[in-house]
């Protein structure tokens, strides 16, 4: 499930800008929620910020309602169920996680589109 947030929220940690509401880090956590949260760890360390948001889903109803918990990470059903999506077919065949992993990302800058993974 981590796995799975952390690919939606900047693809393993490659997208390293903060979002346009101020969430931070390779799991994007609004500041208030980290300070909650956190458990007085680095927003941007990667380990720290599993932990945190493992604390946070655990806080949230995971794992007995993964659905509850994913929908206080970020309140949208799309999320919730591409959060749901991908983190059964990371269990279901661990080879899935490689291949998201390896999925390219594009981002927009001020100069246009960039690809930050991928082949060149």
């Amino acid at each position: 499930m981590l796995a799975a947030v952390m690919l939606a929220e900047t693809k393993f940690g490659r997208v390293r800008s903060d979002s346009h509401a101020g969430a931070q880090g390779p799991m994007q956590f609004m500041p208030a929620t980290w300070r909650a949260y956190g458990m007085g760890g680095d927003v941007q360390d990667p380990r720290d910020a599993i932990m945190g948001a493992a604390n946070y889903l655990r806080a949230s109803g995971a794992p007995r309602d993964y659905r509850r918990a994913l929908h206080a990470y970020n309140p949208s059903r799309a999320y919730v169920n591409a959060i749901l999506l991908h983190a059964r077919r990371m269990k279901r065949d661990p080879r899935a996680y490689y291949a998201y992993y390896n999925w390219q990302v594009f981002v927009l800058t001020t100069e246009g589109e960039r690809r930050l993974t991928g082949p060149k």
